[in-house]
């Protein structure tokens, strides 16, 4: 596998942090962020999935049986939120 170097800057604590990390798995550290960067992107398109699988749901459901109530919608809001797979400043309405 080929490899690209990356530069990026860190707080000292959380170099060291880092180093601790990447010794106590006995791994360099540049294995350690790529390993890392690898699995924050993997968390971030899994929950972009999930959002856009809920919104998806949520369209099918209102073509089939008009609007979701109000109660509803806020409900499956929550439990977005609650999942981590929405915050309040990316909610949108679906339809």
């Amino acid at each position: 596998m080929t490899a690209r170097k990356l530069s990026i800057s860190v707080p000292p604590e959380v170099e060291e942090t880092i180093k601790a990390a990447a010794a106590e798995e006995g791994k360099p550290v540049s294995a350690w962020l790529a390993e890392a960067a690898v699995e924050k992107a993997q968390a971030a398109a899994a929950h972009a999935a999930g959002r856009a699988a809920a919104r998806e749901l949520i369209t099918e459901y209102e073509a089939e049986q008009g609007p979701l109530p109000d109660e509803s919608r806020q409900r499956a809001r929550q439990f977005m939120m609650d999942a981590g797979l929405l915050d309040d400043d990316n909610w949108q309405t679906a339809g």
